[in-house]
């Protein structure tokens, strides 16, 4: 898939979106993502999975961190882990064999936003796809009458709590 890194929209400081790129995604559960990304575990995350009853040892492989782009998109580069991957198989140890996620109600932020990305520029925000998307299942350049953009961006931003 051709993915281009040019904003599929631009949010002010104050929500307003501007449509840059008219996409549609419907996620079929393929498990690509899952399957074929390092998934990152941020300390909220490992809280919520604490919460939940799941053991940090059930969710990251070793606690070497690595650096990615915080969740309040203003602090920078934080702190985060890489989720468990099944042996062997190298996908996700919280995929199912239906390739459902075990956890989806308390899922890591990094699962929640793929196949897209918000980052902060002069302007405001920007909502991105990906850049190590490997999702098939995002169309470019639909209609705007079929665009699904603004919908996602909005979801994106009470991920984020933007909105």
């Amino acid at each position: 898939m051709d993915i281009s890194s040019t904003p599929i929209a631009k949010i002010s400081d104050d929500g307003e979106i501007e449509v840059v790129k008219h996409i549609s995604f419907v996620c079929t559960s393929c498990a690509a993502c899952c399957k074929l990304n390092n998934i990152p575990i941020t300390e909220s995350d490992f809280e919520r999975m604490l919460e939940n009853g799941i053991e940090i040892g059930q969710a990251v492989e070793e606690l070497s961190p690595v650096l990615i782009a915080s969740k309040d998109l203003n602090k920078g580069l934080i702190k985060a882990y890489i989720l468990r991957k099944k042996p062997f198989v190298n996908e996700c140890a919280f995929l199912d064999e239906l390739n459902l996620c075990k956890v989806h109600e308390f899922k890591p932020s990094a699962c929640q936003l793929y196949p897209f990305s918000i980052r902060k520029d002069d302007e405001g925000y920007v909502a991105i796809i990906h850049p190590n998307c490997v999702c098939d299942y995002i169309k470019l350049d639909v209609p705007e009458d079929v665009s699904q953009t603004a919908e996602i961006v909005k979801d994106l931003m009470a991920i984020l709590s933007l909105s």
